[in-house]
């Protein structure tokens, strides 16, 4: 064979395997826009022209089921062509199971596991057993799907809690040691008022808590205070304390340790036992470090009774005194005083300058009293414009 006709047969070849990869370029570029017409009969016509693509296949199963129809062979085509798809074996155990075939189901649903390590297929079998109420293969399976949970658990941990209301059961069984699932679970405890099933996760968390632990520990603290759960509280807030993660004391109010943050020396926390500053959008409140007090502006126009500052104060049975220093340039008619609960309350505070103020009150029982500063416009008197400041509040016991 000359060199010219060997050539023009290579020539020939060449064009023919262009035109070949033209049309077929051409052909998948059409099936890709059929494809996202996204109607039942484009998406067919483009699993007609690429009927190797899986994800067309795959695709086709939805628009099938949502139409009514069988996606059986759309679906099992589409795990044939891609085998290492998990979402396709999880949607073929679903349907198998919607037809009530069991052993397909779960055949397919622990493939897809075996073959995609993260959280989707886990999660699927875990559901499926719930269903299926088969509570010894649920266990394991939902603990596996926590390990590698991410985001938002709600839902796992709401499935748990509606087969069992066991709680160390669930904890045990389901729960991983992990401080990030640890967290979620305490706050989903703390939501849904589990206090008492909280108490050994709070427990774990504590262990070896750090910074990013805090607030869901703070969350759960205050829980326990709105349901008046003191020791359990203040179980919480001492522990954080030891730790370094808040920067107070510890509480015992057998000691007389009761207030927290009296000198103001510390930003407030407004939350567990520090101050809580009033929302009241006519008082703005500062606080000042050299030397440490807390100031508050009325600006004449809050209502007549309001609350400018509160602190939770846990209490033993005995004798306590308040104390506290403050100056005000609301007048002798200012309606500002502390209260303790329903315990005791100061007299009026309307010092110009620096004067030291005393409370003295009784606890005849472990309690939870709330420290007020509050102001009340009495009869005749014009609402209060001006300035209050605090500081060095101390409560201890009475000899």
């Amino acid at each position: 064979m000359s060199a010219r006709i060997f050539s023009k047969i290579l020539r020939g070849l060449a064009v023919t395997a262009l035109g070949v990869a033209s049309y077929w370029s051409i052909r998948l570029a059409y099936a890709d826009m059929l494809f996202r017409e996204n109607t039942a009969a484009s998406v067919e016509r483009a699993v007609e022209l690429d009927a190797a693509n899986a994800r067309y296949r795959a695709w086709l199963a939805e628009i099938q089921e949502y139409e009514g129809r069988d996606p059986s062979a759309a679906l099992e085509t589409a795990s044939i062509l891609n085998p290492s798809d998990s979402a396709i074996w999880i949607r073929r155990g679903l349907r198998a199971e919607s037809r009530s075939d069991f052993a397909n189901a779960e055949e397919f649903l622990l493939h897809g596991a075996a073959i995609d390590k993260l959280y989707a297929p886990r999660w699927a079998l875990a559901n499926y057993y719930a269903r299926r109420g088969d509570l010894e293969r649920f266990w394991p399976w939902v603990r596996s799907a926590l390990e590698i949970g991410y985001d938002d658990l709600t839902s796992v941990f709401r499935l748990c809690w509606s087969l069992s209301s066991d709680a160390e059961l669930i904890r045990s069984q389901a729960i991983p040691p992990q401080s990030s699932v640890l967290r979620k679970y305490l706050a989903f405890l703390t939501r849904e008022d589990h206090l008492d099933a909280a108490v050994p996760v709070a427990r774990s968390i504590l262990s070896q808590a750090g910074p990013t632990d805090t607030p869901v520990l703070l969350d759960y603290c205050d829980r326990l205070i709105e349901k008046k759960q003191t020791s359990s509280a203040l179980g919480i807030w001492n522990a954080l304390s030891q730790r370094r993660l808040i920067p107070f004391t510890p509480l015992d109010p057998v000691l007389g340790l009761a207030i927290t943050n009296g000198a103001f020396q510390s930003e407030l926390l407004q939350r567990g036992f520090d101050w809580r500053l009033s929302a009241e959008p006519e008082i703005s409140a500062a606080r000042s470090s050299s030397p440490p007090a807390l100031r508050f502006r009325l600006s004449g126009k809050q209502p007549e009774h309001c609350e400018l500052l509160s602190q939770f104060i846990p209490l033993a049975h005995g004798t306590y005194r308040l104390g506290f220093e403050y100056k005000t340039s609301l007048g002798s008619r200012s309606g500002l005083r502390l209260i303790v609960g329903d315990l005791a309350r100061s007299s009026e505070l309307n010092g110009a300058e620096w004067e030291q103020a005393q409370v003295i009150f009784r606890s005849d029982s472990p309690s939870l009293a709330r420290l007020r500063l509050v102001y009340e416009r009495e009869s005749g008197a014009a609402r209060a414009e001006g300035e209050i400041w605090l500081r060095n509040a101390t409560i201890g016991l009475e000899k």
